[in-house]
């Protein structure tokens, strides 16, 4: 069969349209991804920093988390299925002993972060402000020493939430070295509803929020608010 050349010409134009918009839409979806990995990739280098600062792991908890296993595998790890960010850090009572790494700061999406029962030491690094979409906090009984970073009121969407019914509400704190005053930036965070600081070393003026801090050397009157 003889093809016209306006017939022939029709073909390859049409052709080469689908092609370059197969080529268009591949290189969208590969751009995406490197995109993902990228930002993925901040996530993976600060569990690694933090992983690089445990000096026990007993249970051998962590050993899951290395490069040949996508982090959101990785034992504790919770990921955002649509951004694939991490959003969720539980390690409780994993008989996990070290300090933490400033870098946990680099978790942006963080929005659960318990360490809760374990043996972890050394200050809270105040790099735990740059959690700023940061709801969920328990660090109760392990060995953290020195004050309570002003900066935590940066996290500003410290709400009223457990994720389990073992688990307190709101920020957990209690049983630790903690030392110095409350820092009066919590006073910031409006949103939260529960702060637990028992059992620590705590002095000043007993601030007035939603609290539960026998144990520690607060002094001065009881707030009429509470």
């Amino acid at each position: 069969m003889r093809i016209s050349p306006t017939n022939l010409c029709v073909f390859f134009a049409s052709f080469w349209i689908h092609a370059v918009l197969l080529l268009l839409k591949l290189f969208s979806s590969f751009s995406s991804n490197v995109d993902v990995n990228r930002r993925n990739g901040t996530d993976q280098l600060a569990l690694l920093q933090f992983k690089a600062k445990i000096t026990r792991d007993p249970l051998g908890v962590l050993n899951s988390w290395n490069d040949t296993i996508n982090l959101c595998q990785w034992h504790g790890v919770t990921c955002g299925r649509r951004h694939l960010r991490v959003t969720k850090l539980a390690l409780g009572s994993l008989q996990l002993s070290g300090s933490i790494s400033p870098q946990i700061g680099n978790l942006s999406f963080l929005t659960l972060l318990n360490l809760n029962g374990n043996s972890f030491s050394d200050e809270i690094p105040s790099e735990i402000g740059h959690l700023r979409r940061l709801e969920t906090l328990y660090f109760a009984n392990n060995s953290f020493s020195g004050e309570i970073p002003g900066n935590i009121s940066s996290c500003t969407n410290l709400v009223n939430i457990s994720i389990s019914s073992s688990l307190l509400i709101g920020v957990d704190l209690s049983r630790n070295h903690l030392i110095g005053p409350l820092p009066t930036e919590v006073e910031k965070l409006t949103h939260l509803e529960g702060l637990y600081l028992y059992e620590n070393m705590l002095s000043g003026v007993i601030p007035s929020r939603n609290l539960y801090m026998e144990g520690n050397f607060f002094h001065g009157p009881i707030p009429l608010c509470l």
